[in-house]
């Protein structure tokens, strides 16, 4: 369902058209969509809890991210972060953290690693080009956007893997680039191990990475 709101009613920055309505997807996705602006005025949206996105000059704004995709973000960083340092391979980073694809396009993925060879999109406020990979933990509110919107944003911008974690059913979808698009590398389920070409001699089973140590 579509509704229009005032830039008072979103809370968005005075560098706006304060006379403006906008158009806001207020569906199941949970994703809403404010009309076009730039880079730089994408910049002074306020850090309020929620993610702003620029796709195609478009606002997206999704929710926080909940207490289980927390725990999932964490249970992976902190298994690849220290190997990913011990190996001297690269760098690790997690939301937030925007990540420039293009010239109006600018993601914020839940997980991204570096690798030292693209060392150089490491910029001072946000990350200029495409990381080597990027995982998004996906949610029935942001499942559909994660797929259909920012999967061929990745492949386009020359993301080498791209991995879906599905925190309901516990699946991870490991995706590789070939030209300018995904194949499906592995989907992994149960009892089966995470591994990657980025990252020789590192695993990780799916029991620890779904490991909510009995919260949910």
């Amino acid at each position: 369902m579509l509704k229009n709101v005032t830039k008072a009613e979103l809370g968005l920055p005075a560098v706006l058209n304060s006379k403006a309505s906008f158009k806001v997807y207020n569906a199941l996705m949970g994703v809403e969509v404010i009309p076009k602006i730039t880079f730089e005025e994408f910049r002074q949206f306020p850090v309020d809890g929620k993610r702003y996105e620029l796709v195609r000059g478009e606002v997206h704004v999704t929710p926080a991210p909940a207490t289980r995709h927390q725990a999932i973000v964490q249970n992976l960083s902190g298994n690849l972060w220290p190997f990913v340092i011990k190996n001297r391979l690269g760098e690790v980073w997690t939301a937030p953290l925007d990540v420039r694809l293009s010239r109006d396009t600018v993601l914020e993925p839940d997980l991204i690693f570096i690798s030292n060879a693209r060392a150089g999109i490491i910029l001072e406020n946000w990350i200029e080009g495409p990381p080597d990979l990027v995982v998004e933990v996906l949610f029935p509110s942001t499942a559909t956007y994660d797929r259909a919107t920012k999967l061929p944003i990745y492949a386009e911008s020359g993301v080498s893997e791209y991995w879906l974690i599905d925190s309901q059913v516990k699946t991870v979808e490991v995706l590789k680039l070939q030209g300018k698009k995904y194949f499906v590398d592995a989907i992994l389920a149960g009892d089966q191990t995470l591994i990657s070409d980025l990252f020789p001699g590192w695993q990780l089973s799916l029991r620890d990475l779904f490991d909510f140590r009995g919260r949910f």
